[in-house]
């Protein structure tokens, strides 16, 4: 037998070279990755349309699109086997778990602006993920913020903004074609550096996709991560697609202006000055000075061919006339005169101070190729002591030499906000105590390897001739002005953080160490790497102790777990295969993720986006049955192998329940099942759960203009949740719920049997009737008893502010909506609205009636009953009923029945982010409560929010409360439907809307059902009480939530689960619960 020893350090060393030694064929690399895209991608053909691989007639042109630096686009410059331009987060998300899978480095470019061109190349196969798609800004001059994608140039930012606001500026660099991206993630600075800080100094909120393939916003990625992107270099720890940032003042007259002097007009004492001087000035003005050489057409013997050119450049927030004294007071030496200086917009001094030529357009900001590419060299600089004016003396020699043709010299000052900020605030440590920065670069056009080696020995020259006067342990540089010479990790192996340290204290002194503990916790294994990024901790103690062996599995399954394929999914699959009567059948109606329709199937009918995000869980297995024996075999094999099931008819639940779970789970998606078969002799329909209230509704017109279903008002809500919830809609206070007119149904149970109501007994028929079908089996279809309406009904729509007497026309409603006439029903919608007091706001009341019966009976029961809101015969229209279901679901006038046959319909609610809630009214609210909450619809979250009110009364008080699970009957004024909608994502937004109904709900408890304060279980609200969704959740535990949905139905409830499914296989957070104990469990 081998000894262990031995054993473990093969072992180590075959870990350790997988790690060091990529394959040298790059062919199978490339073959395999772009299999793995294709497996992975959601939508092959979205994705194709954004890979550019070597044969490729265009993967020329966009690789040298954004390459700046022709030092870094010769024939002997390494390409990408692969560029993806993403158009998706998902595209990035698939290329960064391929690129893991077979073994390719990523590179990732916004701008192409990196000095060593380390966005665009690599020693070792790798792939570019071009950034260029993800340009979009989106600018919020109310909260002076913007959210700006990676790929986007500071000239689009600066155009975007200047769009929207004279009045608001961004503190980042000059150069317009530099991508937000690398200059953000370095730091980011510019002329408004004394006043507002770096760019990174001002950024707010991020979306990072990590080396897991998660989307991450700056809560979801926690605070170290977020400290470290901002400044600390952000290709090392995954892809930044998007930063938020704060947008600064700036004044509607700005001034500039540029001075020229050369050496023989003083140039070196005015340099020297301004070492005491820049950085001390007030924080509104930032002087630059730009060194370079200047040819002079001297032909005579010993005169000087050349000169050095101090440009002083400044840009200052403010008019000439308070600039021109304080530059007389601080620098009179510059002698600078009102001529010297123009006034002009902040936009259009970005124009001036990139030197653009006078009336160029603001347009030109937008061209992200306008720069002439030549090759180039930089390194820089930071100054903390004035260098004395024989330094200088002692520079300007070299510039004179050959190699210096085309050099510059940019001093850019410190001071201001700069002396402020803590070193440590973000990665960027160059603060307090630097007097100003210097980047030094030089340029040449000539090609050839000796040309290259003249001009980068001469900035290497000048570099080393600055060491005296510059800063010292450490000689300090800035990130985003990358420089190779001052050292460089490893790329195809194992770097220390000693080894790292060498160029990593430049950029970041005692930040560094942060940043390599951030960088171990995140990316520990490495993935996101080049020749200075952050190193990880943990390869070193691995590869010294045989012991951490076990740790190198664990962490590799820790990096490469978004992409292995789960165990539970195995197996599920081979039973599903096993089991099925037709193995071609089923495996046509499965989705896994590697297939390319899981993500369009799984999205299709979510409603609700707050539950649509990437860190939602997925389920593993989506399966859209077109046969009971699919539903069966897959409640057999998920209890086979571990799995939770997730039934989904219509996608509507509030709370997600139907598509998401926290543990590894399959959704049967009946959308498939969406059968109707109505017959009119005996008034009856059959309905499969995954049809809609639209189709169904459509049905019965297309065979009866006198028949009708009474359930609710949203067209694409599927039957199946409905029914099992209650379900109700206008036709309430006439034929009751949706669920009281249920009179036969088909289930499969936890044991695979279908059953219809003889079979399953009437105990388990009465709980699926409004106790939430999906605690007690898969329902797959329902019969029930159509009712009959006239061939003409009447609706209306009545609107009133509370300028419009709208308080008391509410408070009067409650007496007399629950009393009137069970053919009518007058619901009240709430939401806030513009006043006509320029900005204000206000409430709108909008009731909504729909009444079974012709206008000239409607007007005089109203003018009886409800003479206060003044309905007349012109808010009134005349409708057969299935016209009146798309009148209330507010379709635009003329639109055809056949529209709500469309399952993806927004009319006038499209998908957005939303939370609800609900109550019960039984005794009126009085008017001071009701202007309580009119004052909560004012607050910032209330937006989007609405509430609406149901009449109860009629029929519903004449059913018992047990005689189906939904117990809320006689006694009820009104149901109270409580919502709050919004479309910006982020979980600031998502907490502020959510605090703000959770306000209103609390608000609200004086005036609702007490003992308990109940709830519609259709209107899901985990706010309530929730189940232990992993483990054993008690009787008591449940009651919690239970009875508030089903007071003491809720019982009952309970007994016939632990009757029919004892070992709760069918749960959820909010399912019933088996009285079943949890020791036999």
């Amino acid at each position: 037998m081998m000894p262990l020893r031995l054993y473990l350090t093969i072992v180590l060393i075959a870990i350790a070279f997988s790690f060091t030694s990529f394959a040298i064929d790059t062919s199978p690399h490339e073959d395999n990755f772009l299999q793995c895209l294709y497996s992975y991608s959601h939508n092959i053909t979205s994705i194709s349309k954004v890979v550019y691989t070597k044969t490729n007639s265009s993967y020329s042109s966009i690789l040298k699109f954004s390459i700046q630096n022709l030092r870094f686009a010769t024939n002997e410059t390494p390409k990408p086997l692969v560029i993806i331009t993403p158009t998706q987060i998902s595209h990035i998300q698939t290329a960064i778990i391929c690129s893991q899978h077979h073994g390719m480095q990523i590179r990732i470019r916004s701008g192409g602006h990196d000095f060593e061109g380390l966005s665009f190349v690599s020693n070792v196969p790798f792939v570019i993920i071009d950034l260029t798609n993800f340009r979009g800004i989106d600018v919020d001059v109310e909260n002076r913020t913007a959210w700006v994608q990676s790929g986007a140039t500071l000239g689009e930012l600066y155009y975007k903004i200047a769009q929207k606001s004279k009045t608001l500026g961004f503190p980042g660099g000059v150069c317009p074609t530099v991508g937000v991206g690398g200059h953000f993630s370095g730091g980011g600075y510019g002329t408004l550096l004394r006043k507002y800080g770096l760019a990174a100094d001002n950024v707010i909120d991020a979306h990072i996709i990590d080396v897991k393939g998660r989307f991450l916003d700056r809560e979801a990625m926690g605070e170290d991560l977020f400290w470290a992107i901002r400044g600390g270099g952000g290709a090392s720890f995954g892809v930044i697609v998007s930063w938020k940032i704060k947008l600064v003042q700036v004044p509607s007259t700005v001034t500039v202006f540029t001075v020229p002097r050369t050496l023989e007009q003083n140039a070196t004492k005015l340099v020297h000055k301004w070492q005491f001087v820049a950085h001390k000035l007030e924080e509104n003005l930032a002087i630059n000075i730009i060194l370079q050489r200047l040819d002079l057409n001297s032909s005579k013997q010993g005169e000087p061919k050349s000169t050095v050119l101090a440009l002083f450049q400044s840009l200052f927030l403010g008019s000439v006339d308070n600039l021109l004294p304080l530059m007389e007071e601080k620098f009179p030496e510059l002698g600078l005169v009102r001529e010297d200086c123009v006034e002009m917009s902040w936009i259009e001094s970005v124009l001036y101070l990139f030197r653009f030529p006078e009336g160029e357009p603001l347009e030109t900001l937008l061209n992200r190729t306008l720069a002439a590419k030549d090759n180039s060299k930089a390194k820089s600089d930071f100054v903390k002591i004035p260098i004395p004016e024989t330094g200088l003396e002692g520079l300007w020699p070299l510039f004179d030499e050959d190699g210096a043709e085309d050099v510059l010299m940019v001093l850019f000052p410190y001071g201001g906000i700069m002396d402020k900020i803590s070193e440590s605030e973000i990665p960027f440590p160059h603060r307090y105590g630097t007097l100003y920065k210097i980047q030094y670069a030089v340029h040449w056009h000539q090609e050839g390897d000796e040309v290259e080696k003249l001009h980068i020995n001469w900035i290497r020259k000048l570099y080393s001739y600055m060491e005296p006067f510059v800063s010292k342990s450490p000689r300090a540089a800035y990130i985003n002005y990358r420089d190779l010479d001052i050292g460089v990790n490893n790329i195809n192996g194992y770097t220390s953080y000693k080894q790292a340290s060498i160029w990593g204290v430049k950029y970041f002194k005692n930040n560094f160490k942060r940043l390599a503990k951030v960088k171990t916790k995140v990316d520990p294994l490495n993935f996101f790497r080049n020749e200075q990024s952050i190193p990880s901790h943990v390869f070193l103690s691995l590869v010294c102790s045989y012991l951490s062996v076990a740790l190198i599995a664990i962490l590799f399954s820790y990096a490469s777990s978004a992409i292995d394929t789960n165990t539970y999914e195995d197996n599920f699959l081979q039973c599903l295969s096993s089991y099925s009567h037709n193995s071609t059948s089923i495996s046509k109606v499965v989705y896994t993720k590697t297939n390319p329709s899981y993500s369009p199937v799984l999205k299709f009918t979510t409603q609700n986006l707050r539950f649509a995000s990437y860190k939602t869980p997925k389920p593993l297995v989506i399966i859209t049955p077109l046969e009971p024996s699919h539903i069966q075999t897959a409640i057999i094999c998920s209890q086979n192998h571990g799995l939770q099931i997730r039934t989904r008819s219509g996608g509507h639940d509030f709370e997600g329940l139907s598509y998401v779970s926290e543990i590894p789970f399959v959704v049967i998606d009946l959308i498939n099942f969406k059968e109707i078969d109505v017959d009119v002799e005996s008034r009856t329909a059959w309905v499969q759960s995954g049809a809609t209230l639209g189709e169904l509704y459509y049905t019965i017109s297309q065979k009866s203009r006198n028949l009708a279903f009474p359930a609710g008002a949203c067209p694409t809500i599927g039957v199946g949740g409905h029914f099992s919830g209650g379900g109700y809609g206008t036709l309430l206070r006439k034929y009751g719920l949706a669920a009281d007119n249920v009179i036969d149904a088909h289930i499969i149970d936890v044991k695979g049997r279908l059953l219809d109501r003889e079979a399953m007994g009437e105990d388990y028929f009465w709980a699926i009737r409004g106790g939430g079908g999906a605690s007690f089996g898969v329902i797959i279809s329902w019969k029930i008893k159509l009712v009959e309406v006239p061939a003409t009904v009447t609706v209306f729509t009545v609107p009133r502010a509370l300028e419009q007497n709208a308080t008391k026309l509410v408070h009067k409603w409650q007496y007399l909506a629950s009393k009137i006439d069970e053919n009518i029903a007058i619901n009240i919608v709430f939401q806030r609205i513009n006043s006509s007091k320029k900005g204000e706001t206000t409430i709108l009341a909008i009731f909504q009636a729909l009444f079974l019966g012709g206008v000239d009976k409607l007007i005089p029961l109203m003018d009886q009953k409800f003479p206060e809101l003044g309905v007349v015969r012109e808010n009134c229209i005349e409708m057969s009923w299935i016209e009146s279901v798309l009148y209330l679901f507010q379709f635009p006038k003329g639109a055809l029945p056949e529209v709500l046959l469309n399952r993806t319909l927004a009319a006038n609610s499209p998908r957005f982010i939303y939370k609800a809630k609900s109550d019960f009214v039984k005794t009126p609210i009085p008017e001071n409560g009701l202007e309580g909450i009119w004052s909560l619809f004012h607050e910032e979250g209330a937006k989007g929010a609405m509430m609406i009110w149901f009449p109860y009364g009629g029929i519903m008080d004449t059913i018992s409360e047990s005689e189906i699970p939904f117990p809320h009957r006689k006694g009820n004024l009104y149901h109270i439907h409580y919502q709050v909608d919004w479309q910006q994502e982020g979980d600031e937004v998502e907490k502020l809307h959510i605090n703000w109904i959770r306000k209103l709900y609390n608000y609200m408890e004086p005036f609702v059902s007490k003992s308990p304060r109940a709830g519609y279980i259709n209107y899901r609200d985990l706010d309530i009480g929730v189940n232990n969704i992993d483990g054993y959740t008690s009787y008591k535990q449940a009651s919690i939530w239970g009875v508030k949905y089903f007071k003491n139905n809720f019982r009952r409830l309970a007994n016939v689960k632990t009757k029919v499914d004892p070992l709760n296989f069918f749960r959820n957070e909010q399912s019933i619960p088996s009285l079943v104990s949890k020791g036999h469990k």
